[in-house]
């Protein structure tokens, strides 16, 4: 071993079996300044970073029954951006590092794998990468930067083994209860090479908000629901016997303390039955609105996490060796697949200190996935919809944005493509 060892923490159990093609597991921060990038202050930026993060230096080994991690001496090397973006960082064999950090122009990129950290746990990495940047680039006076004060054993912390508890019915299949049906799958032409699309859309977090509010929903309902319309408008009739699932990537931190960095999210499935719409948002809000409000109440959030924490603690599972055990796994990320036609993850607003605002233009987030993944960022008066689609084609992110703009919010997109469709 090179140093250290850790072992992967509940969710991240399945990751490295779960890459598939375009599918890489990684997710994407971006934040883009108001001027040009310096890669020798961003270097500075990102060692000083990974002295309070040094697990992320690591890569990831096959042990007997289990994955895990073994760290690598130093940290990654920031470069110019010239990778396709969400390009694979887990490559079966090879020991090399689970993020990358790169730039281009303005923006500095920050890539993980998911088997590192969740959407919460990079955006305070990320929050300290930049913080770091600014107060070289600036002469920024730290004292007046807040910055998180936990340990590297807090953020090491695996809180699923934390709150995980054991109940009596052991035989339950909290899986097979989670993903009950066959959802709908959008369809499209992939793209030849096999890289996703990206697509940015930016409004503001006021217009939004009014306009949620006008509606009597929450912004969480407002968008998934949007979302679902849009997916219906490209669906043909024959298509509405399947139902539309929408699955909700949910912070753990909310209801269970925890200051890790490392994964502690849950999901819940939004399940939308396209006979039901009759042309208006309000035929979706109610049934979106019930779904938010019955899987966010305490029990059913416990239930959540105790089903991601399971896998660790089937003692069936746990015996298995990794080679026996990878059957096993493909056969849980298969259902979870089936189950789902796309997801929507509200990631919130990044932490970081209002006094560097001045120099943050915006921040945005995306995810590698088989078909549409939609990420939600907001940051001062900026909410980014990051939009990652391995499709060629955009008629659902058209029907999105197009309906955005109906409804009086502006909306400013960039792309990694060009293809007129999205505007």
């Amino acid at each position: 071993m090179n140093g250290e060892w850790y072992e992967l923490d509940n969710a991240a159990k399945i990751m490295p079996s779960s890459v598939i093609g375009v599918d890489t597991r990684v997710f994407r921060l971006v934040c883009e300044l108001k001027e040009e990038i310096d890669p020798e202050i961003l270097q500075h930026a990102l060692d000083r970073a990974m002295e309070e993060y040094p697990y992320m230096n690591c890569c990831i080994r096959k042990g007997i029954f289990w994955y895990y991690m073994d760290q690598l001496p130093g940290s990654g090397l920031v470069k110019e951006e010239k990778v396709p973006a969400l390009k694979a960082l887990y490559i079966p064999g090879k020991k090399n590092l689970l993020y990358r950090v790169n730039y281009f122009e303005k923006r500095i990129n920050f890539e993980v794998f998911h088997a590192l950290a969740d959407g919460t746990g990079g955006m305070i990495i990320f929050a300290d990468i930049i913080t770091n940047y600014l107060a070289e680039k600036y002469d920024l006076d730290r004292s007046q930067i807040k910055s998180s004060s936990a340990s590297v054993e807090e953020r090491l912390e695996d809180a699923f083994s934390r709150y995980y508890e054991k109940h009596e019915r052991r035989k339950r299949n909290y899986l097979k209860e989670m993903f009950p049906v066959k959802a709908y799958q959008l369809k499209g032409v992939r793209d030849e090479n096999k890289q996703e699309r990206l697509i940015e859309g930016t409004v503001s977090v006021r217009e939004l908000l009014d306009t949620a509010h006008r509606f009597g929903v929450t912004v969480g309902v407002f968008a998934t629901s949007v979302w679902i319309e849009a997916i219906i408008k490209q669906m043909k009739r024959s298509e509405y016997r399947k139902p539309i699932v929408v699955s909700v990537p949910v912070n753990l931190r909310q209801f269970f303390p925890s200051e890790t960095t490392r994964n502690f999210f849950g999901t819940f499935l939004v399940s939308y039955d396209a006979h039901l719409y009759d042309g208006t948002l309000e035929s979706i809000f109610p049934v979106v609105e019930k779904a938010f409000k019955e899987e966010l109440k305490p029990d059913k959030i416990k239930k959540t996490m105790n089903s991601y924490a399971s896998l660790e603690h089937n003692v069936g599972l746990k015996l298995v060796p990794l080679i026996a055990k990878y059957f096993s796994v493909m056969g849980i990320i298969t259902m979870m697949r089936r189950g789902i036609t796309t997801s929507v993850s509200n990631v919130g607003r990044l932490p970081l200190a209002k006094t560097l605002s001045p120099f943050v233009e915006k921040i945005s987030v995306f995810m590698a996935n088989m078909n549409i993944f939609m990420c939600i960022i907001t940051y001062e008066d900026k909410m980014v919809f990051g939009i990652v689609s391995c499709f060629s084609r955009h008629p659902v992110e058209m029907n999105f944005f197009r309906r955005l703009r109906e409804l009086g919010i502006a909306v400013e997109i960039g792309s990694n493509d060009y293809d007129r469709e999205v505007e």
